[in-house]
Parts: structure tokens; C-alpha cells; sequence
């Protein structure tokens, strides 16, 4: 009910109102005045209408706008409350519950359908070394930026979230072991060219991505292809950083970002 209300607005709310007490002012007063037509003899009708069409038309904005505002202030509040459970406060991007309820949500349906997808973990690179050199809101700073550039390159069905820290974690529908191989280094490129202007330095970043892909014939859950995305994330560490490695590629674990 205080969604629609918040979708039409506060002024066409009380607008709403105003006309639908008018109309049961005037029709319950036609009623009543000619009840007492019936039982005590003539009645002024216009009179009586008119000042059933006065009152609600002045008093009811007086009473409703207040109201409505009020109604409108604590949908608000609610609404910003639930975004603020659900994203996270730094970057935007979707909290670590909030994202594993939307995967999991997804992958339930992807199952059943027998879609492809691919899951990612994303480590930046060397994160602790940018904080201690150039100070805690400079690390602020190059991860909102990552997630701003990481929003650019991603699709809007994408489920992006930070698990904490400075990782984070994708889910891609629809895209196959390959497709997420070729955003994966789109991702690094755009990194590449994105670098953080702070005060007068200019700071580089890169990041680490270990990639997975479901399988029709596996069991996976989210948490499984969770945990082997974050065994090929330290793959990706071990040769070297700044590179993609796909899960159960052992001819060639690390694609160079």
C-alpha cells in the first residue's frame, strides 16, 4: 500500500483522498437530507451539499498532507534500511548475504532450466601494501573505483558482491567457461586503464581472478563453486598475480591479464 502511495507521489495521495471524502461527504449528506425530507419535512438540499463539499475539501489536505508525508518519510526510512542490509555501504555493490542470496537464488533456477554460468572470485593485488603507503581512504578510494569499473564492464543480469575486504565475487548467467574467460580479461584491461588519481599521486592496481563454471551434470552449489573459484584465485597468486586462472585447467592454469 505505501509502495503505490510512494509510486504516485504525495500530492496526487492527498489529492486522491480529498476527492474520495468529498464524494462520500456529498453522497451520505443526499442520503441523510432526504431522510429527513421523508420524516421532519422540507430540508435546504443545496445548503446541505455545499457545506458537504466544503469541509473535506479544505480540511482533508489539511489532515492528509502531514499524514501522508509521514507515511512517505518512514517508507523511505525502510527502504533505505534494506539497501543498506543488502549493499554494500563502501562500494554499492551487493553485501556478502545479499549476493549469496541472490546466486543462490539464480543458480536454483539456472539448475532447472540447465543454463550455463560461471562464478568468479576477484582478489585486488597487493591491497594491504596500497593502505600502508598511501593511508586508509586512499584503499577506500581504489575500491570504489574497482567496483565502478567492474560495474562498466558487467552486465546488468550479473550478480556482483564484496565478500569482504578486498575481494569480491561474480556470478555470470548464461556465460559459458570461455565467455567468462574473455570478461575476465576485459576486467583486466579495464583495470589497466583505470588508475586512481589521489591528491597528487596516481595509483595502479591489478587483480587476481580465479573462475569456475558449472557443469550440467554436477552437483555444484554456489558454495562449492565458491570454494573452487577461491582454489584457482590462488593459483592465479602463485604465477604470478595479475592473471585469470580457471578451475581444473591443468595444462594451463594461469591466463595472463
Amino acid at each position: 500500500m505505501i509502495e503505490h502511495l510512494a509510486r504516485i507521489g504525495r500530492f496526487s495521495t492527498v489529492a486522491i483522498i480529498t476527492i474520495a471524502t468529498t464524494v462520500v461527504s456529498v453522497a451520505l449528506t443526499a442520503i441523510a437530507a432526504t431522510i429527513l425530507t421523508n420524516f421532519t419535512g422540507p430540508v435546504n438540499f443545496g445548503w446541505a451539499i455545499a457545506f458537504a463539499y466544503v469541509v473535506p475539501v479544505v480540511v482533508t489536505p489539511m489532515i492528509s498532507w502531514p499524514l501522508v508525508g509521514l507515511l512517505l518519510q518512514v517508507h523511505q526510512s525502510e527502504e533505505k534500511m534494506r539497501d543498506l542490509a543488502s549493499h554494500d555501504s563502501l562500494t554499492g555493490l551487493l553485501s556478502r548475504h545479499a549476493f549469496l542470496e541472490n546466486g543462490n537464488s539464480y543458480i536454483s533456477l539456472a539448475k532447472r532450466d540447465q543454463n550455463l554460468f560461471s562464478v568468479l572470485i576477484i582478489d585486488l593485488d597487493h591491497f594491504k601494501s596500497i593502505n600502508d603507503k598511501y593511508g586508509h581512504p586512499a584503499g577506500d578510494a581504489v575500491l570504489k573505483l574497482f567496483a565502478d569499473v567492474v560495474n562498466s564492464v558487467s552486465r546488468n543480469s550479473d550478480i556482483i558482491g564484496r565478500l569482504g575486504g578486498e575481494e569480491f565475487a561474480l556470478v555470470l548467467p548464461s556465460t559459458s567457461s570461455d565467455e567468462a574467460v574473455e570478461f575476465s580479461h576485459r576486467l583486466h584491461q579495464a583495470i589497466a586503464k583505470a588508475v586512481l588519481k589521489y591528491k597528487s599521486n596516481m595509483i595502479k592496481y591489478t587483480v587476481s581472478i580465479g573462475l569456475t563454471s558449472y557443469h550440467f551434470d554436477s552437483d555444484d552449489t554456489l558454495d562449492s563453486l565458491l570454494a573452487d573459484a577461491d582454489i584457482a584465485l590462488y593459483q592465479a597468486k602463485n604465477g604470478g598475480r595479475n592473471r585469470t586462472a580457471v578451475f581444473g585447467d591443468h595444462e594451463e592454469q594461469s591466463l595472463a591479464g
